[in-house]
């Protein structure tokens, strides 16, 4: 088979099953980066599996591994990963952080995933937002008012001249540059423990690519629209 010859490949849609635990444990410690060592992972996938109803994967057949998965977790912190994650993210939250503490006490927030393989194209999105909604419809206890959507970013750093970055931020899954329009609130962050060097030099600026996160704060109205701007941009 030569290099560049393109083998197509059929995805299915299945409930997070037990037989997912060790690939969605992966994507949650890429998903929170450095730090994915101050959240237990393992009980928050525990959480998804727990709620099968709730959520999707993409796999090849129901015995491989997914290569994408969405699902939402209440954020009321009634239980220790869920207070984890919250309260990491009000301490990363900046001048914003009293506001974002304030709409987790007072609304019903879901926490957002949203993880794929790099190679896994974002069209994927629509069809899995889709039926995400659609479930947490049905099933009692999910009326979430607002969502929490942690993004993986790159941003550019100086290079070891020192020479100035462009100020420039990508979004690692590239729909959630649109979701973004559509978020009541938006903050960026760094990792408190980072431990990578820049991974990529930029030829033109000398400048390397250090990983960042930006949490968005979406509420439940304006799914709709999202959903209909993905469509748009994704030519579905």
């Amino acid at each position: 088979m030569g290099s560049n010859e393109i083998v197509n490949v059929d995805f299915e849609f299945f409930d997070p099953q037990p037989i997912d635990f060790h690939a969605m444990k992966r994507m949650f410690e890429g998903s929170f980066g450095d730090d994915s060592d101050q959240f237990n992972t393992s009980a928050l996938v525990d959480l998804i599996l727990s709620q099968p109803s709730i959520g999707s994967t993409v796999k090849m057949d129901d015995d491989s591994d997914p290569y994408a998965f969405m699902t939402a977790l209440s954020a009321r912190r009634d239980s220790e990963p869920i207070k984890q994650v919250c309260e990491y993210l009000v301490k990363k939250a900046g001048p914003k952080a009293q506001t974002l503490s304030e709409l987790l006490d007072k609304h019903h927030v879901g926490l957002l995933f949203s993880e794929r393989v790099i190679n896994m194209p974002p069209q994927v999105v629509v069809p899995m937002l889709r039926m995400l909604m659609t479930e947490l419809e049905k099933e009692d206890g999910f009326d979430f008012e607002y969502f929490v959507l942690v993004c993986s970013m790159y941003s550019e750093v100086p290079g070891d001249d020192g020479a100035k970055a462009c100020e420039m931020d990508v979004f690692v899954h590239a729909e959630e540059e649109f979701i973004e329009e559509f978020a009541h609130i938006a903050f960026d962050f760094k990792f408190t423990r980072l431990k990578r060097v820049a991974e990529a030099r930029n030829t033109f600026a000398d400048a390397g690519l250090a990983p960042s996160r930006r949490c968005l704060v979406i509420h439940r109205s304006k799914i709709d629209a999202i959903l209909a701007r993905l469509e748009d941009v994704l030519e579905l």
